[in-house]
């Protein structure tokens, strides 16, 4: 049980009267309930609240569940002096007066995250709702945010913040009310009564018809002490919940680091002598890009250093080899390989809204494609025809986040590299899962970082890129490196769930 789970467990108990015991010598809940209406009729005839329209009477089909027999329902509206309130011009809070903002308050019964008084300088254009010391404040706006506290002053809140007094203390304590207003009971009936897309919100008119359990005065205090008990251990449990948590998490992620690293030194599976070596693989990679060379689809490439003994981070199969990534692959480009900064800002106009071609980013991969995209029309396409994506190429961010990695999938339209990303294409795509893990694994992540500079930003660029140390099994070999990690990582997801 998450601490949140625990915490609404507790709340919802509480309203349901299962938290603490009853006592027959409570007077009734049904008396106090006269007392709050005669009290209410007591303030009207004083002048000092509005009388308002009667409620209607709360139905079985409203009560959300039983009650012990000493307790009893009430309306919102019913049991407070809801909506008596002034509302002030924001030019006539006085100064150091206290003013609530919903960013002042935190979110899940929280509390105040700061007390903000007026200052001379300060000016508020909208008005303001005041409030008095014990008002119950309530967040309408996202109202999933739970955002409820009591009020420990006279002051002044932003309208989206709706007060909410009790008649008397002596006879609603505020901070059961609170508790109720937090609890899973009212909270989901309110979510779901929501309305506006953007800055959803619940309507003041169906606050006032919710309907609230409403215990014995004395057992109010012994339910409001219980909780205020049982909180303090709640956060413990948090602590020691979010501490276990990160644990695992940890755990996980280093368990399939691990995992990767194994399998990029040759150790996670066996080696089949039947396999054709990995330098037969080579061979024929520099011989398809030969053939690309002289039919002038790809452009020759400057040599790059042989390796050395020395550059070789750690021994690898007989039957596996070492090369450099721009050896190995097909493509290595970036935006600016289709000319300067300044020519791609005068030919390639960027869209938010839907265009010829999607300008492909890191961040699409997370949101599979389906939101934040950005486009660019047909000539940015055609001008950017050296990063154009098909499906299938490596992408990697070569700035901040490095050892990013996706690849691209098949969208069936136009697509195009945005910056800060660069494109690696291989001769055969079968040979794209084996690299994929291999630049997410530690040893691969070390080759990048060994060629990136920076130190607030770290960054790559794509020369340096094409002189990365990769180690390549035979290609029979790579299809079974890739079956057994999705297979090990994926038991990995389900254990941690």
């Amino acid at each position: 049980m998450t601490p949140e789970q625990l915490k609404a467990s507790i709340l919802q108990y509480a309203v349901e009267g299962k938290l603490v015991k009853q006592d027959p010598n409570d007077e009734p809940a049904s008396e106090l309930l006269k007392k709050i209406e005669n009290e209410k009729d007591q303030l009207i005839e004083e002048g000092k609240i509005k009388r308002s329209r009667k409620l209607s009477a709360i139905t079985d089909e409203e009560k959300p569940f039983d009650i012990p027999k000493n307790w009893t329902y009430g309306r919102l509206k019913q049991i407070t002096t809801f909506g008596n309130f002034d509302s002030v011009k924001g030019t006539s809070i006085p100064d150091n007066s206290w003013v609530v903002d919903m960013k002042d308050v935190r979110k899940d019964g929280g509390g105040f995250l700061a007390i903000v008084r007026k200052k001379s300088t300060d000016i508020y254009k909208s008005n303001k709702y005041y409030f008095s010391k014990n008002a119950v404040l309530y967040g309408k706006l996202r109202p999933y945010l739970r955002k409820v506290e009591v009020a420990k002053a006279d002051g002044f809140t932003t309208t989206e913040m709706f007060p909410i007094n009790v008649v008397d203390i002596n006879t609603l304590i505020p901070q059961y009310l609170r508790y109720v207003m937090l609890s899973p009971y009212f909270v989901d009936l309110v979510n779901d009564s929501m309305y506006g897309m953007k800055m959803p919100r619940v309507g003041t008119t169906f606050l006032a018809k919710m309907v609230i359990p409403l215990p014995p005065l004395e057992e109010q205090k012994r339910i409001v002490a219980k909780i205020e008990k049982l909180m303090p251990l709640v956060d413990e449990y948090a602590e020691s919940y979010n501490r276990l948590q990160k644990i695992d998490n940890e755990f996980e992620d280093k368990l399939k680091q691990s995992v990767l690293q194994y399998a990029m030194e040759g150790k996670l599976i066996k080696q089949d002598p039947n396999d054709e070596p990995a330098s037969e693989l080579i061979k024929k990679i520099k011989n398809e890009k030969a053939e690309l060379i002289k039919e002038g689809k790809i452009k020759k490439s400057q040599k790059l250093p042989v390796i050395t003994d020395d550059e070789k981070p750690f021994d690898i199969p007989d039957s596996w080899e070492w090369i450099r990534l721009g050896d190995y692959a097909e493509k290595i480009t970036d935006e600016v390989a289709s000319g300067s900064f300044a020519a791609i800002r005068d030919n390639v106009r960027k869209y938010k809204t839907e265009n010829y071609a999607i300008m492909v980013k890191t961040a699409d991969f997370a949101n599979h494609f389906s939101k934040n995209l950005t486009y660019t029309d047909e000539h940015g396409y055609n001008f950017l025809n050296n990063s154009n994506l098909f499906g299938g190429e490596l992408i990697l961010s070569n700035i901040g986040s490095i050892g990013k990695c996706f690849i691209v999938p098949k969208l069936n339209r136009p697509m195009t590299l945005a910056p800060n990303s660069i494109m690696t294409k291989l001769i055969d795509p079968k040979l794209n899962k084996f690299l994929y893990y291999f630049i997410k694994s530690p040893i691969g992540n070390f080759e990048l970082l060994q060629i990136a500079s920076g130190t607030t930003m770290k960054k790559f660029n794509k020369t340096n890129l094409k002189g990365i140390l990769i180690p390549i099994p035979p290609l029979n070999e790579q299809k079974r490196i890739v079956f057994e990690i999705e297979k090990i990582v994926n038991s990995i997801d389900k254990l941690s769930k």
